[in-house]
């Protein structure tokens, strides 16, 4: 009897043993549950360095997920799971260790499987994304991978493949908001480049941008600029953000226009001119920063106006997927970042799309004089060759 009590306790320690032999992760990390993928459904170790994070579909459910991993049999595995209800996560095999989920991508990548199994109604929800995010976060964060697209891929993307998953109700531009809001490298850039605004006033840059400069606040710039009708509109979507000839031949036209010295440097007197002319010529748009979640009238404000454009079929006032999607693909055809969020820059944009025209073509043409102006006379003839990527 004690014989097989001894026995029990060693087979008992030997199912625990990899669960305590598996390192804990870095702080950062979300909470994770372990359970162990069968031995012969992964590979101890790697032989390439980890580069790439991809996103798969169960096609099941939560628990057949998981006996299918411990299956001895089934020779496939992910590093992680996470689950539709609630966002639990579970992890099977170490992320040092190579599982079987991706084939020619295995040696250098970490896959997580979604639960989704349509046939018995378990679809993705915000807490799986929400979850599924944060771990990406933490796993980009740790082995240095940028976090976009070109290193956060879905099985479908994989070389080679002949798997479809994640389908088309995997909601990339959401999941991709979501990722980029809470990943390092995003935080690092906010702390690196906090959009400079004018105290009270967050339609206007700070003053300090000269010539040459390339920043978020040039481009704030540059919407204020043909806003107030001092810029193409269509040249502002390619620019940049940068302080190139024809953005100093539209401030140079609007401190004109505004009594300022025509220095083409967007200084102090310049600032305050900008922010007095914007709050004169208010637009329909929100003045707070918007983000996902919120709800509110200033979200239904934000709505119609991509309504407007046709970017959105209704107004709901909440700020969910939908409007997530809505703002991404907007800043996408306007040369923005596409976070999905609602800032300086996209405010502006935004008022300047949705604006009728009624700033005459005489400001225009006097921009377009002080550009031609800034352009050395050429002989009667000849070509002169402009790099127009370079002109904003």
């Amino acid at each position: 009897m004690r014989w097989v009590v001894v026995v029990a306790m060693v087979f008992t320690f030997a199912l625990a043993a990899p669960a305590t032999a598996l390192a804990a992760p870095p702080e950062y990390y979300p909470p994770i549950e372990y359970v162990p993928a069968a031995g012969s459904n992964y590979a101890v170790g790697r032989t390439m360095a980890i580069t790439q994070i991809i996103i798969h579909e169960t096609g099941g459910t939560w628990i057949s997920a998981i006996n299918w991993f411990q299956n001895p049999r089934s020779r496939v595995s992910a590093h992680y799971l996470v689950k539709a209800w609630g966002g639990g996560i579970v992890q099977f095999v170490a992320e040092g260790d190579t599982a079987f989920q991706a084939r020619v991508a295995n040696p250098y990548s970490i896959g997580i499987e979604h639960e989704f199994d349509p046939r018995h109604a378990v679809w993705h929800t915000d807490a799986q994304y929400r979850s599924s995010a944060l771990l990406v976060c933490a796993i980009a964060r740790r082995y240095g991978i940028p976090a976009d697209r070109a290193h956060i891929i879905g099985h479908n993307e994989v070389p080679g493949t002949d798997h479809s998953d994640p389908g088309p109700t995997w909601n990339w531009t959401y999941y991709m908001s979501l990722v980029r809001a809470c990943s390092t490298d995003r935080a690092q850039g906010v702390a690196r480049s906090t959009l400079r605004t004018i105290d009270n006033q967050g339609f206007a840059p700070a003053a300090g941008l000269e010539p040459e400069t390339v920043s978020d606040e040039v481009a704030l710039l540059q919407w204020d600029l043909a806003y107030l009708g001092f810029m193409n509109v269509d040249e502002v979507a390619a620019g940049g953000g940068r302080f190139g000839p024809i953005t100093e031949a539209a401030l140079t036209a609007f401190q004109e226009s505004n009594g300022v010295p025509p220095t083409g440097s967007y200084g102090d007197r310049t600032a305050a001119a900008l922010a007095q002319s914007l709050v004169a010529n208010p637009s329909d748009v929100p003045i707070k920063d918007l983000d996902a979640e919120t709800e509110s009238d200033d979200v239904s404000k934000l709505q119609t106006a991509l309504q407007k454009l046709g970017y959105i079929d209704l107004v709901t006032g909440y700020y969910g997927p939908m409007t997530l999607d809505a703002v991404s693909a907007f800043q996408q055809d306007n040369g923005i970042e596409a976070t999905g969020a609602y800032g300086p820059v996209t405010r502006m944009a935004l008022a300047t799309r949705t604006r009728a025209p009624t700033v005459g073509d005489a400001v225009g043409d006097a921009a377009q004089d002080a550009l031609i102006a800034l352009v050395p006379s050429v002989p009667v003839g000849s070509v002169m060759f402009v790099d127009a990527a370079l002109l904003p």
